[in-house]
């Protein structure tokens, strides 16, 4: 029977002679509380009823709110077995249709004969027992719930009075029960809007991601007693990042779309609400012991980014207005959760980019300090430190690959480790270096104690972790970065390409340095073939004059005594001139007034000489201090004697002007002659003035500076060299 067919106008009330004691049902009315639950309210109602009506069973059943079925909640004169029955068997509202039936009437209750069969199983009545059904009705004549009464065999009819005081208690009852569950859905309400209000200035007085979502799991963990949190990876998965006390197995698991509760919300953008898991085996919830959960999408920008679960080990824990409170909780959060992802984010890259900003500082260190010098023995050990300091590896090593030995050879070290050996060797074929050199790859190695190419020296007995780097130039090895560390799996890929920039830096300053020591001895060459030259020329040529001489004045002794004396005197002559030309030689290897007067006054002795050899109008001027040249006066006297010796030998020149500039920043020398010039482009590479110009170029090198040559045919030539203070003080 229908709600609506139950608010028909009722017959007239049939007599019964039962006498209730009217004083202890309006004393139970005065009892009934709004602060009450309902279950203690009907637990009085029943104990009540059980008593005044002599009755042996009473039970109520209420009706839930949210799954709409009335359900068993108060007893009284039922055994602990048979009130567990009743409580297991909710009955739909539908099924009391059969059984409010107009012929069982009586007044607003039912009377139901012996033998009618109840709606559950359990609600089978003694034999010979009659049931009489009170409906409780709240506003509306809304029916809320039914009250159970066993009417004993041998029991008198009850009196329409005291039936009509009963409805009367069950309605008041009714009302009050409804009362109880209004002032529990404000006080729900209530929290619901403190928590969401409490929440919202959580996530919003920060950007910080964990504080949002522990903030935002403490919430729900004092609403629900549980919680957790899935988000979305980069992989695609939603991985499970914070959770309630007790549920920390969670941590880290992943879920695939469609996979569990949780992949089944994240596909479909739908909350899943379970009261009861065994009805849903295909989807299990985040925690496998759960038997009811509600998963709510997390969205931000109209995707799912997230989800937030809630689970308990009992069935049917939860309800709508979970439902309503967790979706409105997730709304809360899903925009905070993704700004403080943006957040966290663009902090990890102005991270990224500053330690890119600082990785290129020192790379720049590096480079600088690697190409300052071209003795490696003073800029490996520098470059090697800065390495260790800069980028804050543990150990740094630097071996140099030597091609006649095929070993490597230890240059430099710096770090936590004792130092090894000096002239420390390992061969090619053997350990992780050698591999590394063999193939010329990068080895990456997590733990060294797993790889069976590595051996252990006594210093570096903590070694766990080693990252090897070949330094290679034209496919050729020119050495090796060794980088260990007492921690596993210490290197990551950004540090191989780190020191592989290192090691083409490094690449280049080797090359360099071996391209100078070629140059140093083809100049080496160069500068004895001169000598050879100068002393075929001069000295060689006039020591065979003065053997011709002897010889000649010999002859004489015997032939004619009288001529002997002008033969010595010219072999005298010509010995004064060999041993003048021999002293030229000799200071310009190495000329005295350099180490003692200083680069002005030798480059003044030195022009001196040659003007009174060659003939020659030399002017010096100097502008500036000749201190700021400290340590570089050798390779600057070396350019302008180069220059002017070219002069003499091919010029044909009648002046020359050597001009010296000092300042604070560079050193500037100029030569410059009225010869006949040359053409710049024209000049075959064997000519000695090439030759020259190549020395006078390389010292400049050496110096850090630079040398332009200008000249012309009938214009005569100018050599300016450019040396920076800083690479000559």
């Amino acid at each position: 029977m229908s709600e609506e067919e139950l608010r028909v106008p009722q017959p007239a009330r049939p007599a019964g002679v039962i006498a209730l004691p009217l004083g202890d049902l309006l004393a139970l009315g005065s009892q009934m509380r709004a602060d009450d639950t309902p279950a203690s309210l009907l637990h009085e109602v029943a104990e009540t009823l059980r008593r005044v009506v002599a009755s042996t069973q009473v039970y109520v059943r209420l009706r839930n709110i949210d799954t709409d079925d009335l359900e068993a909640a108060a007893f009284a004169g039922i055994d602990a077995a048979l009130e567990a029955h009743l409580r297991a068997e909710p009955v739909r509202p539908s099924a009391y249709q059969q059984l409010l039936r107009p012929e069982h009437r009586v007044g607003a209750s039912f009377l139901l004969p012996p033998g009618t069969p109840l709606p559950a199983p359990a609600d089978v009545a003694a034999p010979g027992t009659a049931t009489l059904l009170v409906p409780l009705r709240g506003r509306g004549e809304r029916l809320i719930g039914v009250v159970y009464i066993a009417l004993p065999p041998d029991a008198p009819p009850i009196e329409p009075t005291a039936l009509s005081v009963i409805e009367a208690i069950t309605r008041q009852a009714a009302l009050a029960v409804e009362n109880v569950r209004l002032a529990e859905r404000s006080a729900r309400l209530l929290a619901k809007e403190q928590l969401l209000a409490a929440l919202g200035r959580d996530v919003s007085a920060t950007l910080d991601l964990q504080i949002i979502l522990s903030r935002t799991i403490e919430r729900v963990t004092t609403a629900f007693a549980s919680g957790s949190l899935a988000l979305l990876t980069p992989t695609g998965t939603f991985e499970i990042v914070a959770v309630a006390p007790g549920e920390e197995a969670l941590l880290g698991v992943h879920f695939a779309r469609g996979q569990g509760m949780v992949g089944w919300v994240a596909e479909h953008d739908q909350t899943f609400f379970a009261n009861d898991m065994t009805a849903s085996p295909q989807s299990p919830p985040p925690n496998p012991a759960a038997r009811s959960g509600i998963v709510v999408p997390l969205r931000s920008g109209g995707q799912v980014i997230g989800t937030l679960n809630v689970v308990a080990a009992e069935p049917h824990a939860f309800t709508f207005e979970d439902i309503d409170l967790l979706e409105a909780l997730a709304a809360q959060i899903g925009g905070s959760i993704t700004s403080a992802r943006l957040y966290e984010q663009a902090q990890q890259l102005a991270a990224q980019v500053q330690r890119r900003a600082d990785q290129l500082a020192v790379l720049n260190t590096i480079a600088r300090s690697a190409a300052a010098s071209l003795d490696a023995a003073h800029s490996l050990p520098q470059v090697t430190r800065q390495i260790h300091t800069g980028f804050g590896y543990p150990q740094v090593d630097l071996f140099l690959a030597e091609e006649e030995s095929h070993e490597l050879l230890l240059v430099a070290a710096d770090g936590i480790y004792p130092p090894v050996a000096a002239e420390f060797r390992q061969h090619r074929s053997m350990g992780l270096l050698g591999r590394a050199a063999r193939t010329g790859q990068i080895l990456c190695i997590d733990d060294v104690r797993t790889d069976p190419d590595f051996f252990t020296l006594a210093e570096r007995a903590a070694t766990r972790a080693a990252l090897v780097v070949p330094i290679m130039a034209s496919g050729r090895l020119l050495g090796l970065l060794n980088i260990e560390s007492p921690t596993c799996a210490a290197f990551t890929q950004e540090d191989q390409h780190l020191l592989a920039t290192v090691a083409d830096v490094l690449a280049g300053t080797l090359e360099n340095a071996r391209l100078y020591r070629k140059a140093q001895a083809a100049a080496v060459l160069e500068e004895r073939n001169r000598l050879a030259r100068e002393l075929h020329d001069s000295v060689t040529q006039q020591l065979f004059s003065m053997t011709l001489t002897a010889q000649a004045a010999r002859t004489q002794l015997e032939r004619n005594p009288q001529r002997v004396a002008a033969q010595l005197e010219r072999l005298q002559e010509t010995a004064t001139a060999a041993l003048g030309e021999m002293r030229a030689l000799i200071f310009q290897l190495r000329p005295p007034a350099l180490r003692d007067q200083g680069l002005v006054a030798a480059l003044q002795q030195h022009i001196n000489l040659l003007s009174r050899r060659e003939g020659l109008t030399i002017s010096l001027n100097v502008v500036g201090d000749e201190g700021f040249a400290y340590g570089s006066e050798q390779a600057l006297y070396r350019i302008v004697q180069e220059a002017l010796n070219n002069v003499f030998k091919h010029a044909n020149a009648q002046t020359v002007q050597v001009t010296l500039a000092f300042t604070n920043d560079q050193i500037s020398v100029r030569v410059a002659d009225d010869g006949q010039g040359f053409d710049l482009h024209a000049t075959p590479t064997g000519d000695g003035r090439h030759l020259g110009v190549f020395s006078m170029r390389e010292r400049a090198a050496e110096l850090g500076g630079q040398l332009e040559l200008r000249s012309a045919v009938g214009s005569g030539t100018e050599v300016l060299v450019t040396v920076p203070r800083a690479a000559s003080a």
